[in-house]
């Protein structure tokens, strides 16, 4: 019952957006994106180009809508990487598919990092969010996270979207800091495929061993960030579960 509520309002907010301001919510989603072609290869362009999906995906939304401007802008970036490097010179471009998407980091789980949130599930004190999670872990482990996304109650539940959104912050963040510090390779391969396990799809797109450490550290921070939120997700769970048996 205590999401109820803002599971309601959060509906009522989109059918007053769509049904009576007769809003074209993907043209405004598109809008909004567009400035990014301009800064998306910086440090905040690299930001806005994970989390804005991000958001929008815990909406129910699906990173696909925005394909129209990241691609050209990670297309882009990585044929600067590859020709650098073809040319006897180095990567600089982080802003890539592979560094958003191959290499799973940022999207380590899928998007908005959710192997963390599933590891807890698997171990959950709830039966419903335990069988959830050990039903959605294969999944996960290749970055694919529909089933916890829309099964596991991401999408549109107040509790779980707020560490999405901080992990799609954080994510950009260290792989840049890696990268722009030469503490990790930047990809200069293109290698385009989303659903290889990490951190194997880690090492095969940077060509670097380092990122076995990286890949672990992230890990545990993605898991401290959801465990907060998800232990008060599972109270309400476990509260449910109580009444039902009463």
């Amino acid at each position: 019952m205590n999401t109820i509520v803002p599971n309601l309002i959060t509906l009522g907010i989109a059918m007053v957006l769509v049904n009576v301001l007769k809003l074209d919510v993907y043209s405004l989603v598109i809008a909004a994106f567009m400035p990014l072609a301009n800064i998306g290869q910086t440090l905040p362009g690299f930001i806005l180009i994970c989390l804005i999906p991000a958001f929008f995906y815990t909406l129910g939304i699906s990173s696909w809508t925005f394909g129209a401007v990241t691609t050209p802008i990670f297309m882009a970036g990585i044929q600067a990487n590859i020709d650098a490097v073809a040319a006897g010179g180095v990567a600089t471009n982080i802003v890539t598919s592979e560094s958003v998407f191959t290499m799973a980091f940022i999207t380590m789980g899928g998007m908005c990092a959710t192997l963390g949130l599933n590891a807890l599930m698997c171990f959950s004190k709830s039966k419903q969010l335990k069988t959830l999670g050990r039903v959605f872990i294969i999944p996960s482990i290749f970055n694919i996270n529909e089933p916890i996304m829309y099964g596991g109650k991401v999408v549109m539940n107040p509790v779980l979207m707020i560490p999405a959104w901080l992990n799609s912050i954080i994510g950009p963040v260290y792989v840049w800091i890696l990268m722009s510090t030469g503490l990790l390779n930047i990809p200069s391969k293109m290698i385009q495929v989303g659903q290889i396990p990490a951190p194997i799809c880690s090492v095969m797109i940077t060509e670097d061993m380092r990122a076995l450490l990286w890949w672990a550290v992230l890990f545990v921070i993605y898991l401290a960030v959801w465990f907060p939120f998800f232990k008060a997700y599972e109270r309400t769970k476990l509260a449910e579960e109580a009444a039902e048996n009463e």
